[in-house]
């Protein structure tokens, strides 16, 4: 982004802030549009303070994605319904058993919550160390809606706050209800799931199953133009999930949540050519996970919520046949969360509490020189306080503190400040500061020296902060607007060292980098066309420069960044019986040292007909004009069989087609 374009865009939104815009008279049937908006200024959001709170009063950008627009959209992944709301998803390659994390506000360090649960693992599951994988999270027919929240959160959540906040919630059992449906499409593509709901007195219950499998995946090969079957990418997951929620009376609750996966995948990891190349590597995943959740009132002004937990997860990796070079990595995380919301004044709230965790893990590496870590512990104690203020009924004023004691590596203390003001009853402008950290996962602390491994005694957390300025506003007309802007400056951000040799062999190691600054412009549109059409874009621009010590080459852009310059374009007309959803998106200003090309384009389309109350027939097609490119840059894969490094290893799939049926009752 040009200096005279950053410093327009500054003096729009602090004037929006700091002096305010005129009082306008919306006219109803504006008003009448603005139901349709893609988000709400008066819907109340839960993850951004840990309290609900209506997006107008929340100091934050934060996207919506409702259970009717999952609907509407055929919505079949968490990943999915992320990248339709302009969420950045970087995938290890196309096949849909491939790893994904998410990247909001430029970073992948970011909180992932299932129902307020923290999911984030101790041990990496993609080279992205993002501690989950969007794959194993509930599968969507359970899902009610999710909130995304970009920015600093370290000081409501702990490590990992960095980007923002994912927040799954689930859904509850209403009605009596059962919803089948069957899937099937290129490349073997196969999907059956079942639903079922009811509730009886004051016990409600929702029930879910998915099975998925797919053969091998194809993409298309940018320096010849063919499409090419990537051997040995084939998987298949199954997904169960049971929710039970008992009302007590006089405002208390108890939820119990099991979500089950057990996934056989096998995986390349890069395409051939590549020196990491796998032709017979696979990995199995097992998790169960399981909740029980209390939620009480005291009085009218005193909620408290309470939380245990426990995550199991079981993963092994085989990169050749017979359990020869395996990697196998178990996690089983303990957890008890609580916090309460005293409301002292209409105008006066405070939020308090802490979580507690205990992971042990447990790692074996049968390389050369077999290595690993048994019964190791890490255990982190979080307190938290966080205190929002209105002064009037225009400015709120929200300040929040966390101190973090862990087992195995410096604690850290995380403040952030919030200024939020209400400009009139459709926008809203906010200012915010926070400190951030995330810590060493334990691969990098427990790992020994072995065969293709270098362990670093010394490794810190990385620290630093980030400040945001934003503003959220619907106008006369239904469009309704999200922008804003973000810095990050990070300390002794982690990174990997690579050491090749003559021989062939590369040795990791993981390290601090000296510091890691991110630059950011979001900007969300949503706008009304006529009764049966919406329309939605966006645009998003992002700088990464980190300084190594080591090179003494000062701040460096990183040539991993796949999104300098992200487009969104997307229309949807509902109509009766028709939902019909397209999707353009797009990226620009690529390094060539990383990927393939310098920009990209992509559309996806999706139509569904409801041919009887109770049967709805729908089709997708993602990658619709079939272009070759990537999301994912890892220095790790980009090795070629000579030593020498290349761009593309891991490319996403061509054009897709899948068909679908759902059936409820």
């Amino acid at each position: 982004m040009k200096k005279r374009q950053k410093q327009l865009l500054y003096m729009f939104l602090g004037s929006a802030l700091l002096l305010g815009a005129p009082e306008r008279v919306v006219a109803e049937e504006a008003e009448a549009k603005v139901a349709e908006a893609e988000f709400n200024l008066d819907e109340y959001v839960v993850t951004a303070s840990r309290m609900p709170t209506k997006v107008s009063e929340t100091a934050a950008n934060v996207t919506v994605i409702g259970r009717k627009e999952i609907e509407q959209k055929n919505l079949s992944t968490i990943s999915e319904a992320l990248t339709q709301a302009g969420v950045i998803v970087k995938t290890e390659g196309g096949s849909a058993g491939e790893e994904s994390s998410i990247i909001l506000n430029g970073d992948n360090r970011v909180v992932v919550l299932v129902d307020g649960r923290k999911i984030n693992g101790e041990q990496r599951t993609s080279f992205s160390k993002s501690g989950y994988n969007l794959n194993e999270l509930p599968n969507m027919n359970s899902v009610e809606k999710i909130e995304v929240v970009r920015g600093a959160a370290s000081s409501l959540y702990g490590s990992n706050g960095v980007g923002g906040v994912i927040n799954i919630i689930t859904r509850k059992g209403a009605e009596p209800s059962s919803t089948v449906s069957t899937e099937f499409g290129s490349w073997g593509a196969r999907r059956y799931s079942l639903q079922s709901s009811g509730k009886s007195g004051d016990t409600g219950y929702i029930f879910t199953f998915e099975r998925q499998t797919q053969d091998n995946y194809e993409y298309k090969d940018p320096s010849t133009g063919k499409v090419v079957t990537m051997d040995n990418s084939d998987f298949s997951r199954e997904k169960a999930s049971v929710r039970i929620d008992k009302e007590l009376g006089e405002g208390k609750t108890l939820t119990f949540y099991f979500n089950h996966l057990d996934e056989d995948a096998n995986q390349t990891i890069t395409k051939p050519g590549f020196v990491l190349y796998s032709p017979n590597a696979s990995r199995h995943t097992i998790q169960n996970n399981v909740s029980l959740a209390y939620r009480w009132q005291q009085g009218e002004n005193v909620t408290n919520n309470l939380q245990i937990y426990r995550n199991h997860s079981n993963f092994l990796w085989d990169r050749y046949k017979y359990n020869t070079y395996s990697s196998w990595y178990r996690t089983e995380a303990d957890g008890i969360e609580w916090n309460q919301t005293r409301r002292l004044s209409d105008r006066h709230t405070l939020l308090g509490g802490f979580d507690w965790r205990n992971t042990q893990v447990d790692s074996k590496i049968y390389d050369a020189i077999p290595t690993g870590y048994d019964g190791k512990k890490i255990r982190n104690l979080g307190l938290f306080l966080e205190d929002r203020w209105a002064f009037d009924s225009l400015w709120t004023l929200t300040t929040g503190f966390r101190k973090d004691d862990s087992s195995e590596y410096d604690g850290a203390s995380t403040v952030r400040l919030s200024l939020n003001r209400k400009v009139n009853d459709s926008t809203n402008a906010y200012l915010s500061w926070g400190q951030v950290y995330r810590g060493p996962d334990a691969v990098d602390l427990f790992l020994p020296d072995g065969s293709y491994y270098l362990s670093n005694p010394n490794l810190k957390p990385e620290k630093g902060d980030t400040v945001t300025l934003g503003i959220n506003t619907t106008l006369s007309g239904g469009t309704a607007i999200q922008a804003n802007v973000f810095s990050t400056h990070l300390k002794d951000a982690l990174g990997t060292k690579v050491y090749s040799y003559a021989s062939g062999m590369q040795m990791w190691q993981p390290y601090n980098i000296a510091e890691q600054k991110k630059q950011g412009f979001d900007l969300s549109i949503t706008q009304p066309l006529a009764k049966h059409w919406d329309m939605t874009a966006g645009y998003s621009y992002l700088k990464v420069k980190e300084k190594n010590d080591d090179s003494g080459l000062g701040y460096q852009l990183d040539i991993a960044n796949s999104n300098p310059n992200f487009y969104r374009l997307g229309f949807l007309y509902h109509n009766d019986a028709w939902n019909v959803n397209v999707m353009g998106r797009g990226a620009t200003g690529r390094s060539l040292e990383a990927f393939t090309s310098r920009q990209y384009w992509v559309l996806d389309v999706a139509a569904s007909y409801q041919i009887k109350p109770n049967i709805k027939v729908y089709a997708k097609v993602y990658n619709l004009t079939n272009r070759a490119y990537e999301t994912t840059y890892a220095k790790d894969t980009a090795y070629l069989s000579d030593g020498s490094m290349a761009a593309g290893a891991l490319p996403m799939s061509s054009r897709q087609f899948v068909f679908g049926v759902e059936g409820r009752m």
